[in-house]
């Protein structure tokens, strides 16, 4: 009888296209609230993209002189408006930088070699920070 009830019962029900569902099934929940999982979550590719653009914009600060001096600036003075004209002129988009927020950070002391370090995470919300490092070398 349990070899019935087992194998040969829910294969009959298959048969007919009726579908036997174990009562130890969970049962799914919905609710009325929008999943945000879904839908306007926004890809790991967007936020792949604007991290590989902080990248290469600190490449090219890095690289140029005047804006390089003019970052420096920007964050000693945390100057967020002179920030973005940098940013927007070694490759980010006013597209990116709209909605925003940008944190300006600086390592604060001296001696040693100024760099500066672009990180960006998208979104809800956007953030880029932008950061003055010093690294001390010993004698």
């Amino acid at each position: 009888m349990n070899l019935l009830c087992r194998c040969i019962v829910p294969s009959i029900l298959a048969s007919l296209g009726i579908m036997a569902i174990p009562a130890t099934a969970r049962a799914q929940v919905t609710s009325a609230e929008p999943n945000h999982h879904f839908g306007d979550t926004p890809s790991r590719a967007d936020a792949a993209s604007l991290q590989i653009k902080a990248t290469q914009a600190q490449a090219r600060i890095h690289a140029n002189k005047d804006d390089r001096d003019q970052m420096m600036i920007a964050i000693k003075t945390n100057e967020v408006p002179l920030a973005k004209q940098v940013l927007l002129r070694n490759g980010f988009t006013a597209e990116d930088l709209e909605n925003a927020k940008i944190t300006l950070r600086t390592g604060g002391g001296k001696g040693g070699e100024d760099e500066i370090e672009i990180s960006a995470t998208c979104c809800d919300p956007k953030e880029i920070t932008i950061q003055r490092s010093l690294e001390y070398f010993t004698k």
